[in-house]
């Protein structure tokens, strides 16, 4: 086993070394935020479990974002598209399909109003799901039919037929 050590030296102009880094009257301020913004972020996530707290604004691109799991299949003549939206009945969802792609949505809305002789409880819940998915050939939309079972949505688009391909024509020059 052979092992070469390396020395190296750093002069103290160069942009990498750590005093050209103080030299910046900002620096110091960032590397504050930083450190109190890291700090928050790890007690916010060891009392979440004890006190949930609602996110901000700035956290609310981090909340996990679902998407329905969706099968694109070519069967030759026509496309299969089979969309699991559990949850969801067949008139919560709207599909539009177009020559291009298919166009999913799904929302619903529920309410629960609870009446006691002191109080009344209630509660409010909406959830919704959009998704598109992209042809690869040209289909009909016309003719798309669809079927929803269990939460599950399956559509039958048939292909738009290709056109013959036309042989080239030869123009005779004058």
């Amino acid at each position: 086993m052979v092992t070469r050590k390396t020395r190296v030296t750093e002069s103290t102009v160069s942009p990498e070394t750590a005093l050209a880094r103080w030299t910046d009257p900002f620096s110091i301020s960032r590397q504050f935020d930083r450190l109190f913004e890291e700090f928050r972020r790890s007690f916010d996530d060891l009392l979440r479990p004890f006190f949930p707290i609602a996110p901000t604004i700035a956290e609310a691109p981090a909340l996990p974002t679902r998407y329905a799991a969706v099968d694109l299949i070519d069967n030759g003549d026509s496309y299969i598209v089979t969309a699991e939206l559990p949850g969801f009945s067949k008139d919560m969802v709207d599909v539009q399909v177009t020559k291009d792609g298919v166009t999913i949505r799904a929302e619903r809305k529920e309410e629960k109003e609870e009446k006691r002789r002191n109080y009344v409880h209630r509660e409010r819940a909406y959830s919704s799901m959009q998704r598109y998915i992209a042809f690869p050939e040209e289909v009909i939309p016309a003719k798309a039919e669809g079927s929803m079972k269990d939460g599950v949505l399956e559509l039958r688009v048939p292909k738009k037929e290709p056109k013959a391909a036309e042989a080239p024509h030869k123009v005779e020059l004058k």
